[in-house]
């Protein structure tokens, strides 16, 4: 198709629910997969470093959150920083200071120096993060943008999972430090591949009048609604991934279940696994049938697979629980397609770094939320009230989503044609 960009799908208008995935939002995936070593080489060497530097725990605590932070705090201005700077000046530079932390982090003797390094590494990550979400959102269609940006969420759990193992056997040949070279030599084809994509990647796409993105846009006090309420489901989906995944439950399985270490890993892996596993196809789902639907039943199949886990009383009921509650995860990719769809192309960035914030929100009020709600009240009320936050957000998301961004791409009314005057003719470029 003439004019079409190297690399994306052009806007196919009536396309089938099954539009392929560009190259270059594979690419943009593998940016962020090899992104995300910033932080989860480290995870597992943390008691190493603790006793390298002879911190406390509370110090360890705090080399391990500030990373968590500075990114929080830099996804809002991400969004503001690309559009003022341009996305490839702002990748450049976040790259740049990725690296330039990984190598602070090599020679880091103290802990003022091994702070600072991630500090560096979040603020760095926030940004690429964003951009990376905004990249794969223009070079998708209403007709294929949840299966693509699907891939960011597999690329970043992929990472998740994959990376701390890799860190441990660092860690254990080579020590800690080291961890921070392999970051730096990561980021470094990272940096490659998305440079290599990012002049390719027309970030006002969908913005035109006439296009099939447009038909989904809403404006004022609706817009504004929806946005809410699926920033409220993401947050809600963080409390319960970092709260009740990583905090609640395997410390419920271990007081209540008297479960072992080896146990609760293999339950909280084959959780990510079936996660994995639903991205992409969930994704699909919510190109097809619409995403208010898919977000709503998400939400609250989750909500149900959490309620269900104080039903479990051996091994065997707590993996299959696990299991289960990991196929709720088919919805978070038309999270983030929902809020890059719903606003024009030059408000994408912004939008998807609100997300970005939401999440990270919800990652860092997790674990303090459920485990100070554990600890006074018990197991049984922590995990009441993450099962109370996600029916709640569900909820919120079927009322605050209208049924309008609810219509399967396929069926979507077809703009009013504009009325063809002087001025809306085609002017010949100088």
């Amino acid at each position: 198709m003439a004019g079409a960009r190297p690399g994306t799908s052009p806007d196919p208008g009536g396309a089938s629910k099954g539009a392929p995935i560009p190259r270059d939002a594979v690419l943009l995936a593998s940016a962020i997969f090899l992104f995300v070593s910033a932080t989860n080489l480290l995870t597992p060497l943390v008691p190493m470093v603790r006793l390298d530097l002879g911190v406390s725990i509370a110090t360890a605590g705090l080399i391990v959150g500030s990373y968590g932070f500075a990114r929080l705090m830099a996804d809002i201005p991400s969004g503001f920083l690309s559009d003022r700077f341009g996305h490839r000046r702002l990748s450049i530079f976040s790259v740049l200071l990725l690296i330039a932390s990984s190598c602070v982090g090599v020679t880091a003797n103290s802990v003022e120096v091994l702070i600072a390094a991630r500090v560096g590494s979040g603020i760095a990550v926030g940004f690429l993060a964003t951009i990376i979400l905004s990249a794969l959102s223009a070079t998708a269609t209403t007709h294929n943008r949840g299966k693509v940006m699907s891939l960011f969420h597999v690329a970043n759990n992929t990472g998740i999972a994959v990376y701390p193992l890799i860190g441990g056997v660092i860690g254990a040949t080579l020590g800690w430090r080291e961890t921070f070279l392999a970051t730096a030599s990561l980021s470094v084809v990272g940096a490659v591949l998305l440079l290599s994509v990012l002049p390719r990647i027309d970030f006002t796409r969908g913005g035109r009048r006439g296009s099939s993105d447009e038909s989904r846009v809403l404006h004022g006090r609706q817009r504004t609604v929806a946005s809410l309420s699926t920033h409220v489901g993401v947050v809600a989906n963080m409390i319960h991934r970092h709260g009740f995944r990583n905090t609640v439950l395997p410390l419920y399985a271990a007081t209540s279940l008297a479960l072992g270490g080896v146990s609760i890993a293999t339950a909280i892996a084959l959780m990510s696994v079936t996660g994995l596993m639903v991205a992409t196809p969930g994704g699909m789902l919510g190109d097809r049938i619409g995403r208010r639907r898919v977000i709503t039943a998400g939400l609250a199949a989750v909500a149900a697979g959490d309620l269900a886990f104080m039903l479990s009383h051996d091994l065997l009921t707590f993996i299959l629980l696990a299991a289960l509650i990991g196929f709720g995860d088919f919805f978070t990719s038309s999270q983030t397609a929902l809020l890059s769809e719903i606003v024009p192309a030059a408000d994408r960035t912004r939008s998807l770094a609100g997300y970005r914030f939401s999440s990270d929100l919800g990652a860092l009020l997790g674990p303090i939320v459920l485990a100070a709600v554990m600890d006074s009240y018990g197991a049984h009320a922590a995990i009441l009230t993450a099962v109370g936050v996600l029916f709640a957000a569900s909820a919120i998301a079927w009322i605050g989503v209208p049924a309008r961004v609810e219509n399967p791409a396929t069926h979507e009314p077809a703009l009013a044609p504009v009325p063809l005057t002087a001025q809306s003719l085609p002017q010949e470029e100088a």
